[in-house]
């Protein structure tokens, strides 16, 4: 029998070994101040702020449709049920649509959000109409295939016909919104990625101002810190887009008179106080302008805004895409609303402006063009939140093996001035340009993307929406690796290399005709499955996507 003292001895060197071990094999935890989130990715959450019109509306009403068999009630879809907006018009509009002056329902029907994914996934779900509709569909699904769990995701719809201040006002939107933060915090015990789109990135600028008004301002930035680990804004329209309208009128001497207006004069209300004597609606646009932007207490989300004050903040937008910049309008004659028609109009394509009707157009091209929707001015506003040196990277959107992708460093940025890389490009290829600070804020990250391409419409309606940037696989799996490096423990680098993109998920991998193979051999295979139709549907990962993602580290 060993000796008391050599029993303790040995209990604490055993107890000194597990001790080690275990330095070994802890996962991080979060830390919070100047250390970054290191740890198990299944502690994040993904809070989803969808951007406009992306969230179904359904009806809280019973509203008879006279010479319809098509009735509104309670939970039917509003926005959006093509069958209803094409057969019964004039009873969806009451139910769609929304008192000018103060925001407030029709009499007859009203609309409310939908809650959940659902909400935000498909706008018309139906065998043909769901897959057009799909709006952030293809992202729950990828997120599916790398294990996250289903309470990972959360999607916080809103009623995107309302402004900022009656958000609050009618539904507590941000009173809830804060409440989900934290009970995401609370739940998986590690903060949240924010996804915002489009309209979305001006609802979260607007959360992080009303919160300043809710906290102690000494808690207002460790709220952030604790409960946000990155802002990845997608279409982000950081300023107002430009808007150049034309106006003949017959004066005094007969003599057309042209008046052009900016965005911000179109913003600030100078272009409706122009044309107040013509437009009969000019009026509520102004009562409008000034009660829900201009006079909000909060902030006036028409206004450009500062880098958020967050660790980590991406912007992502789509550029050289045929883009409406400006119109021309002029009166028709015609009985209000009827009394305006549009003349010409003026895109910019590729850092050059010209007019539908082939008119010289004199102006300010950016270096690239918009997202089709967006002006290029107004979308890369944002890189104006990098610093004075920035690290500017571009590669091909697909698969590559490195050999073209070029880099340039510690690029000198002049705030308030575009930045253009020095960079080549093949008319055949689509790239992404990475424009990336980790320097100018200690302990804080910012990245602008920008996706050739990359456009935000929606296919069933004509409106500022999904298209394809959120479901554009490129995004997806940049988004991803992004995430992945960010909080493993091992990650060296303050971004994810760009060095190559392999294959990452089996939908990755694909037949090649011209080997007789599949392609990228190093990570694919043939693996014939029961089922399979073509030879690319055979075509699979060698390892698993977790064995892959070590890849980037």
């Amino acid at each position: 029998m060993a000796a008391p003292h050599l029993l303790e001895l040995k209990m604490r060197g055993l107890i000194l070994i597990f001790l080690i071990l275990g330095t070994f094999h802890k996962t991080p935890t979060l830390v919070y101040g100047e250390e970054e989130f290191k740890g198990d990715y299944r502690k994040l959450s993904g809070i989803i702020i969808p951007g406009f019109a992306s969230t179904q509306l359904r009806a809280w009403s019973i509203l008879d449709c006279p010479y319809s068999p098509l009735d509104f009630n309670p939970l039917d879809l509003v926005w959006l049920d093509t069958t209803k907006l094409l057969s019964a018009v004039n009873c969806w509009l009451k139910c769609i649509m929304l008192e000018p002056y103060n925001q407030t329902d029709h009499p007859e029907c009203k609309s409310r959000p939908d809650s959940g994914l659902s909400a935000i996934t498909e706008l018309d779900p139906g065998y043909i109409t769901g897959p057009l509709s799909s709006v952030w569909k293809e992202w729950v699904k990828w997120c599916i295939e790398f294990g996250i769990e289903a309470n990972a995701i959360i999607a916080v719809p809103y009623d995107w016909r309302l402004s900022p201040s009656k958000l609050e006002e009618r539904d507590l939107y941000f009173h809830k919104l804060k409440l989900t933060f934290e009970t995401a915090h609370k739940l998986r015990g590690g903060p949240s990625l924010v996804f915002a789109h489009s309209l979305g990135n001006n609802v979260f600028r607007y959360f992080l101002e009303w919160l300043k008004l809710e906290v102690a301002p000494k808690e207002y930035m460790n709220w952030l810190d604790k409960h946000i680990h990155a802002y990845f804004a997608v279409g982000s329209d950081a300023h107002p887009s430009v808007l150049d309208v034309m106006e003949n009128t017959s004066m005094e001497c007969s003599l057309p008179t042209q008046l052009s207006f900016t965005a911000r004069e179109v913003s600030d209300g100078t272009f409706f106080k122009a044309i107040e004597d013509y437009d009969p609606d000019s009026k509520r646009l102004l009562h409008q302008l000034q009660k829900s932007y201009h006079g909000d207490p909060v902030v006036n989300p028409l206004t450009p805004w500062d880098r958020p004050p967050l660790k980590n903040v991406f912007c992502i937008y789509g550029v050289d895409s045929r883009t409406e910049v400006g119109y021309y309008f002029a009166p028709s004659g015609k009985p209000y609303p009827d009394n305006w028609i549009v003349t010409d109009i003026i895109y910019e394509i590729e850092g050059s402006l010209y007019s539908r009707s082939g008119n010289l157009v004199e102006g300010n091209p950016g270096a690239a063009s918009g997202d089709e929707t967006v002006a290029y001015h107004s979308l890369s506003w944002c890189k104006n939140w990098l610093g004075p040196i920035v690290n500017i990277t571009r590669t091909p959107q697909t698969e590559h093996d490195g050999t073209d992708v070029q880099v340039e460093l510690n690029v000198t940025h002049d705030r308030g001035a575009d930045i253009i890389p020095n960079m080549t490009r093949s008319p055949r290829v689509k790239y992404i340009t990475y424009y990336e600070d980790s320097e100018s804020i200690p302990g804080r990250r910012t990245a602008v993307w920008e996706l050739d391409k990359g456009q935000r419409r929606y296919f069933l309606l004509d409106t500022d929406d999904m298209g394809n940037m959120v479901r554009s696989p490129a995004l997806m799996r940049e988004l991803w690796l992004e995430m992945w490096h960010d909080i493993h423990p091992a990650a060296k680098s303050k971004f994810v290399t760009k060095a190559k993109r392999g294959p990452l998920r089996n939908d990755d991998c694909y037949w090649d005709y011209g080997k007789a193979r599949c392609a990228w051999p190093e990570y694919c295979e043939y693996r014939y499955a029961f089922g399979d139709v073509h030879l690319g549907q055979s075509c699979r990962l060698k390892d698993s996507s977790a064995d892959l993602l070590l890849h980037y580290i």
